[in-house]
């Protein structure tokens, strides 16, 4: 039964996850492309909100394209540093990024309960994967110290893993099956969030401008007969 479990979490599971990942996102660009930044951004000139959302944007965006290198074959990047390295920057990377989302995070969850107009524009499903995204990265977190005691072997494994899921091998989570629950959970609240990451404000992560971080902020001026233009 468990070798069940740990095969459809593993092998299974994360294809499912892709599948509902990608139909969600052609399905919402498509339809609704053009509501996608102007429902995230309506509450941006709060600056408390605006502080924690560059901080929780960049540092999910960086631990992101961190994870990415799980999917480099050891022939590539041993070409340019070690096993034992590439785990040493992982653990600091992970550290800092990982704290500058947390960060981020817990300021917008305080704005979000304090500030009547954050309030009001937040639904369940921004509190969810507020929520989703705690556990998230308190796992991830914790799971360095995990890190950095492990064997290279089983640190290793991790990116087996991931490149026998891109490359749809029958037996991918064989490779897990010897890893800690923590990492499996970690691995699995991931996937959700992937599966439901279309569905989410986090979809305008993909389509708002890069230039819009570093705006300077606008003010309405109000002119006769109740029309504003921005300034």
């Amino acid at each position: 039964m468990e070798n069940y479990i740990n095969n459809f979490l593993f092998t299974y599971f994360p294809h499912i996850a892709f599948a509902v990942f990608w139909f969600g996102l052609i399905t919402r660009i498509v339809l609704a492309n053009k509501g996608i930044q102007a429902k995230s951004t309506q509450i941006f000139s709060d600056k408390y909100v605006r502080l924690g959302s560059n901080l929780f944007h960049y540092g999910i965006i960086l631990v992101f394209f961190g994870h990415l290198t799980l999917f480099l074959p050891e022939s590539w990047y041993h070409l340019v540093m070690t096993t034992e390295t590439k785990r040493t920057i992982a653990l600091i990377a992970g550290s800092v990024f990982g704290l500058i989302t947390v960060a981020g995070m817990v300021i917008l969850l305080v704005r979000s309960y304090t500030s009547p107009r954050v309030k009001f524009n937040s639904s369940f499903h921004d509190y969810f994967i507020l929520f989703l995204l705690v556990i998230e990265a308190s796992l991830g977190l914790s799971a360095i110290a995990g890190t950095a005691t492990t064997s290279l072997e089983q640190y290793a494994a991790l990116g087996e893993w991931a490149q026998a899921i891109i490359t749809f091998q029958p037996d991918a989570g064989a490779l897990l099956a010897n890893h800690t629950i923590q990492y499996k959970i970690h691995i699995v609240v991931g996937l959700l969030i992937f599966m439901i990451f279309p569905y989410t404000k986090l979809m305008h992560m993909l389509v708002l401008p890069l230039a819009y971080f570093f705006r300077s902020g606008y003010q309405l001026v109000r002119r006769p007969f109740g029309t504003a233009i921005k300034s």
